[in-house]
């Protein structure tokens, strides 16, 4: 390769290369830029394409000629160089000119990261319990005793917890706050929190009222038109409504979902669904808590790149952003009126942590061995299948989709490798067997579609405005 190259190793896994072309081969680039632009040029006297290079320089200006070159030949010689170095980045290179002639270009590299778990086979966390009390069973029976009640209307006075039907203006000073006609709505203090003393003021009245009254919003209301001021209230009541919850006895429970025979069976399943509900938010949260003991105790090098990267992800997710789309993000930056920077750096720290977890999780995949085979993805389509009822074929041609069980693999992965991390940290006792040391390179785990991946080499673009300048 007719390049020369030297080597600068730079903190957080970078390193610079600075990248000399010889003259043979950027001359051949160069006369393979002015036949490209050629047929651009109209030079009187000459069909277009034909006009000798010396007339084409002199109309476009040597510097053109050169930045063409330049474009065609760096991402060729990158690339070769990576090869001929033995480098893998993670990211895209900066890329600086040094200078046209010769051909000089530097390229900051984001290396692999690296990982080095530790001692993760003596972690240890002790785990909480799964309770459920009687008191929880009461209150998804409350709840149930709501949704199977009836709301039927009565001849007396308000009373907080009715659902009174009314029309409602609302003002402070001249500034009408709120007006509505027919409106339903419950009487109690939560549901009418942005009403300030509402609630007060129709606990007592009777259906037919029409009254006028005022109350004074704090002045921590969160509502900044009434902050402070007296608020005033119109109000015409049409209708007061009574809520009767169901008896809690065995006939309520005959008529709860599929039916139950007996109160007593009734609560057994509640039980059992709260059980089941708790035990799986139980193990999400021991999960998350022996990832984040062992991204604690592990040490790691990586390319600040990669958390930018990871930025790019969360911002595309929570603004839906289309990445082809170049307006995409100005349009979100235009909503939220703040500025790149703020935006960014207000998830920064979100993207470190998230990184982090995901490029330890890979290496203690590595570590133990943990891969997915076609025969656990067959099981797992099964198992779907077998609980998608009238849905079953569609759910089966789904998943025999390439892209369908490429996803599901990952998903598998990331359930076994979670899975194998809380088999160690639950046990009690000795620290099992050690797995074989691996190598501490770490690639980005493979539930993490969206971080480039390991062994990209992209094909840079150098930045050229600055030293075009500075070579006058």
């Amino acid at each position: 390769m007719a390049v020369k190259v030297t080597s600068e190793s730079l903190p957080e896994r970078q390193v610079k290369l600075q990248i000399e072309v010889d003259e043979d081969r950027h001359n051949q680039a160069i006369e393979s830029a002015y036949k490209k632009l050629a047929p651009r040029v109209q030079i009187p006297g000459f069909r277009p394409g034909k006009a000798p290079r010396p007339l084409i320089e002199k109309q476009l200006g040597r510097h053109r000629l050169l930045d063409e070159a330049m474009d065609q030949l760096v991402p060729k010689i990158y690339t070769e160089v990576l090869e001929q170095e033995e480098i893998s980045p993670v990211a895209q290179p900066a890329v600086e000119l040094v200078s046209h002639e010769p051909l000089v270009f530097t390229a900051t590299v984001p290396l692999q990261p690296v990982v080095e778990l530790g001692d993760y086979q003596s972690l240890r966390s002790p785990r909480d319990e799964v309770n459920v009390t009687e008191a929880q069973v009461d209150e998804a029976i409350d709840e149930l005793r709501h949704r199977y009640g009836t709301i039927e209307p009565v001849d007396r006075p308000a009373q907080k917890g009715d659902i009174l039907r009314a029309d409602i203006k609302v003002s402070a000073g001249d500034e009408s706050i709120f007006s509505a006609d027919e409106i339903e709505f419950r009487a109690t203090d939560e549901a009418l929190v942005s009403m300030p003393g509402l609630s007060d003021i129709l606990v007592g009245l009777k259906k037919g009222d029409e009254v006028s009254k005022t109350a004074k919003a704090p002045k921590d209301h969160t509502d900044e038109k009434i902050a402070g001021k007296t608020v005033k209230y119109e109000i015409t009541l049409h209708e007061v409504k009574e809520e009767k919850l169901a008896e809690p006895n065995d006939d309520f429970a005959k008529e709860v979902g599929e039916g139950f025979e007996t109160m007593l069976a009734l609560r057994a399943r509640i039980r059992e669904d709260i059980e089941k509900a708790e035990t799986e938010s139980n193990l999400r949260n021991y999960e998350t808590g022996v990832v984040d003991k062992l991204v604690e105790q592990a040490s790691l090098e990586y390319a600040p790149q990669m958390v930018e990267h990871e930025i790019d992800h969360i911002l595309e997710d929570q603004a839906n952003l289309d990445p082809r789309d170049p307006t995409a993000q100005l349009i979100y930056l235009q909503r939220l009126n703040k500025s790149e920077e703020e935006v960014r750096d207000s998830v920064r720290e979100q993207a470190t942590q998230r990184m982090r977890r995901s490029l330890v999780l890979s290496r203690f995949a590595e570590a133990e061995n943990i891969t997915v085979e076609d025969a656990d993805i067959d099981s797992e389509v099964e198992t779907i299948v077998s609980s998608s009822g009238e849905q079953a074929e569609m759910i089966r041609q789904l998943f025999s989709n390439e892209n369908a069980r490429d996803s599901l693999a990952r998903s598998l992965h990331t359930r076994k490798t979670l899975a194998r991390l809380v088999e160690i940290a639950s046990q009690d006792g000795a620290a099992p067997k050690k797995a074989p040391a691996k190598r501490a390179a770490a690639k980005k785990s493979d539930d993490d579609e969206k971080t480039p991946a390991a062994g990209e080499k992209p094909a840079p673009k150098a930045r050229r405005t600055s030293p075009r300048k500075a070579e006058g």
